[in-house]
């Protein structure tokens, strides 16, 4: 992701779906955005906080587990330093995350934990995330997975 083999400005777009966090949002962009032509389209998603409060518990939390977590307009405010035009976000559904990736994965934490054979390295990923899972399900008010879709409008 941080060594991608693309010429500058060879892209028309670039899309991440649920991946950007490993390089951190305004890192991504920074280094995705001379991938991009003058006018392409950047869609990312990302972890954001779906209010400026929030139960103290899931705060310290994200501050642990991903502390770049932010609002939405914060992560606006970051295209718009880089060089891009918002054209708009939108919070992924709950359903999203449950049906299509919490509720599968946990279907296969067994099948994981036997394989690994109950190693403690695989029963601590287990752990933690059964535990991101239900602090999801506690708190779908005030975090979730933003789409965010904008224009490159300069270099």
């Amino acid at each position: 992701m941080e060594q991608l083999s693309f010429a500058e400005e060879e892209l028309d777009a670039v899309w991440s779906e649920g991946a950007i966090y490993n390089m951190g949002f305004a890192e991504g962009i920074e280094a995705w955005r001379k991938y991009l032509k003058l006018g392409g389209i950047l869609a990312v998603s990302e972890l954001t906080w779906l209010s400026d409060e929030r139960p103290e518990e899931l705060q310290v939390y994200w501050d642990r587990e991903y502390p770049k977590v932010d609002t939405a307009s914060a992560k606006m405010a970051i295209l718009e330093r880089l060089g891009f035009s918002p054209t708009g976000y939108f919070v992924l559904p709950e359903n999203c995350w449950l049906e299509n990736y919490y509720w599968p994965m946990q279907k296969r934490f067994a099948e994981f934990l036997e394989q690994h054979k109950n190693s403690d390295s695989a029963r601590a990923i287990v752990e933690a995330a059964e535990n991101e899972i239900s602090f999801y399900e506690r708190h779908t008010s005030f975090v979730g997975y933003c789409y965010y879709i904008a224009r490159k409008v300069s270099g």
